[in-house]
C-alpha cells in the first residue's frame, strides 16, 4: 500500500471512529436527560453529613407540607396548606416552640401572629371581612389588652381593655378630623367622655 493510500485509510478509520463516539455520546445524553415530571409521596433534602434538612411531603390529613430543619434536625420552618385548602407559614425557635405564623383566615384574610417563649399570641395583625387592619396586643396571659382599628370609614381607634378584657378606654379620631375620649368603669358604663 502506498503512502496516499494509508493516509485515506487512516482519514476514514478517524472519521468512524469520530463517529461512533459522537452517537454514543448522544445516546448517553439522551439516557440522563431529566423527566419532565418526578412523582413521589415525599422528597428529603440532606446535607453533606447526610442530615435532613428539608422535607417535602403530606400532612396526615392530607394537605402538602414543606418542612426546614436546623442542624439538630428540628423544624424550623413550615409551609403548610390543610386539607381545606387553608395556608399556614409557621416559624419555630431552637426549642421546638412556635414563635410566629401567617395564615389565610377561612374568609381569605391574612393573619399574622406572634408567639412569647411560652407559645401564648401576644401580638396579632389582621384583615377584616371589609379590609380594615386591626393590630391586637395580649398579655401574658393570653388576654387582648390592646386593639388598634382602622374601621370601614377611615377613622382610627384606640381600645385599651383590663385583665378581665372589659373595655376601659377608648379614643378615636372622627372622619371631621375631631378626636373622641371615653372612660369605660368595671361594669361598662361610661365615667367620662370627650366630647
Amino acid at each position: 500500500m502506498t503512502k496516499g493510500k494509508w493516509a485515506v485509510v487512516l482519514v476514514i478509520a478517524v472519521c468512524l471512529v469520530v463517529t461512533v463516539a459522537a452517537v454514543a455520546y448522544a445516546a448517553g445524553k439522551a439516557e440522563t436527560a431529566a423527566p419532565e415530571v418526578v412523582q413521589a409521596q415525599a422528597f428529603r433534602l440532606v446535607d453533606a453529613e447526610g442530615r435532613t434538612r428539608a422535607e417535602m411531603g403530606l400532612l396526615r390529613e392530607g394537605g402538602p407540607v414543606v418542612r426546614l430543619l436546623d442542624k439538630e434536625g428540628k423544624v424550623r420552618a413550615a409551609l403548610m396548606v390543610f386539607p381545606n385548602g387553608d395556608p399556614i407559614l409557621a416559624l419555630r425557635d431552637a426549642k421546638d416552640r412556635g414563635r410566629a405564623s401567617l395564615a389565610l383566615a377561612p374568609d381569605g384574610n391574612p393573619i399574622l401572629a406572634l408567639h412569647d417563649a411560652t407559645g401564648r399570641g401576644r401580638a396579632s395583625l389582621a384583615l377584616a371581612r371589609d379590609g380594615s387592619p386591626a393590630l391586637t396586643l395580649h398579655d401574658a396571659k393570653g388576654g387582648g389588652r390592646v386593639n388598634l382599628v382602622v374601621l370601614p370609614d377611615g377613622d382610627p381607634t384606640l381600645g385599651l381593655n383590663d385583665a378581665e378584657g372589659k373595655a376601659r378606654a377608648g379614643m378615636t379620631v372622627l372622619s371631621d378630623g375631631s378626636p373622641a375620649l371615653e372612660l369605660h368603669d368595671a361594669q361598662g358604663k361610661v365615667m367620662w367622655k370627650a366630647p
